[in-house]
């Protein structure tokens, strides 16, 4: 985590532009127990690890992502 949320949508409107296809969901009720908002606060990694996120933002993040299982569907042994 970067310390910045994203909504659902935002996180698949991201996915979308990284992919150039449209992604089908389904928009419902929030869950009972489901938190209202989750953000990872990376302090601590950085305080105790010296951990800092070389992509923060949720486009180049999303891109990278898609990049990498297209051309490695099966996980890096593939």
């Amino acid at each position: 985590g970067a310390g910045q949320g994203h909504s659902v949508k935002e996180v698949i409107r991201a996915c979308e532009a990284a992919c150039g296809k449209t992604i089908r969901f389904i928009l419902g009720e929030r869950r009972e127990g489901d938190p209202p908002s989750l953000v990872a606060d990376p302090s601590r990694a950085r305080a105790l690890l010296g951990f800092a996120p070389k992509r923060s933002d949720l486009k180049t993040i999303a891109a990278d992502a898609w990049r990498f299982f297209s051309t490695h569907p099966h996980g890096y042994d593939s």
